[in-house]
């Protein structure tokens, strides 16, 4: 059986294509849709109940895929930089407290000129 999920280097996890997002996607959709469409199908409810349900299907269709789309994607990150994709700059062991790449370094060009009046400059 084929090592699935090891990158061929052996760096690592392998790299996720967008065929692997979309394929995970849409299979949560289709998943919930068809579930969605039994419930409705088969639950022995009047019209108005039918349309809450078929409601309600459409709306955990709609946060499976979305959750579907996090996880894979992450795993991607992670794949990819090795990050975990949730850590913000503060959390990163290897930065010191005075390293914050998010902030300049020194004044930017134009910053000791006055301001416009009209607010675009």
């Amino acid at each position: 059986m084929a090592d699935r999920g090891v990158d061929k280097r052996g760096d690592g996890p392998a790299p996720i294509s967008f065929a692997t997002l979309a394929l995970g996607v849409a299979g949560a959709g289709v998943l919930f849709l068809g579930l969605t469409t039994l419930a409705v199908a088969l639950l022995p409810l009047p019209p108005v109940g039918k349309a809450v349900v078929a409601l309600v299907g459409v709306v955990l269709t709609i946060t499976a895929m979305g959750v579907a789309s996090n996880r894979i994607t992450a795993r991607a990150i992670r794949a990819e930089y090795g990050d975990d994709p949730h850590e913000g700059p503060d959390e990163r062991p290897d930065e010191g407290p005075d390293e914050h790449p998010a902030e300049a370094s020194g004044p930017a060009e134009g910053d000791d000129q006055p301001r416009r009046a009209d607010g675009l400059g």
